[in-house]
């Protein structure tokens, strides 16, 4: 006499109380449609995983904007800096060029000096227009405080692009 013995399910989180079939980590059984409920520890980490992802975002955030540049001197910018975010000080040996077309201000660029090199500094689009329109155009002799992202290729000058006007502080000229 033979028997055909079943192998006894224990009730785990990954079969479903119902049907007694292997489900996994779903929360409703494939083959049946009943719920199966997830132990506390699974939902916990879950939930603790956001929080830690957020806060780690939220940390990261008030991190970036809140650090402090230090002023990078001109004459040590190299290659290997492009794309990179610097602030530089220094002063403006010639008026600001501006472009335009058709009237409206396309770009606006100048030179910065600091005494260990120069730079050319652009702003492009709405930037150059913002700039122009509030009159914020540096000119010779002033000392210019200025943070934005260095071109720097290897075979030409390097030069600095401005992302928004905030980035250019102006000072008073020098007499």
């Amino acid at each position: 006499m033979t028997e055909t013995a079943t192998p006894e399910v224990t009730h785990s989180s990954a079969v479903c109380p119902s049907c007694n079939r292997y489900i996994g980590t779903a929360s409703k059984c494939s083959y049946c449609h009943a719920d199966a409920p997830k132990p506390f520890m699974l939902r916990a980490l879950r939930v603790g995983s956001v929080v830690l992802a957020v806060g780690g975002l939220a940390l990261l955030y008030l991190a970036v904007t809140h650090r402090h540049l230090p002023v990078q001197p001109i004459g040590e910018i190299t290659p290997l800096m492009n794309y990179a975010y610097v602030r530089l000080v220094g002063e403006v040996p010639r008026d600001c060029f501006v472009g335009d077309e058709k009237g409206v201000v396309d770009y606006v660029s100048f030179s910065l000096k600091d005494g260990t090199g120069s730079i050319r500094i652009k702003a492009y689009g709405e930037v150059a227009r913002a700039l122009h329109d509030s009159g914020r155009l540096p000119k010779r002799g002033m000392t210019v405080d200025v943070t934005g992202g260095l071109n720097v290729p290897s075979d030409k000058a390097p030069e600095m692009r401005l992302q928004t006007a905030k980035q250019l502080i102006i000072g008073e000229p020098k007499k």
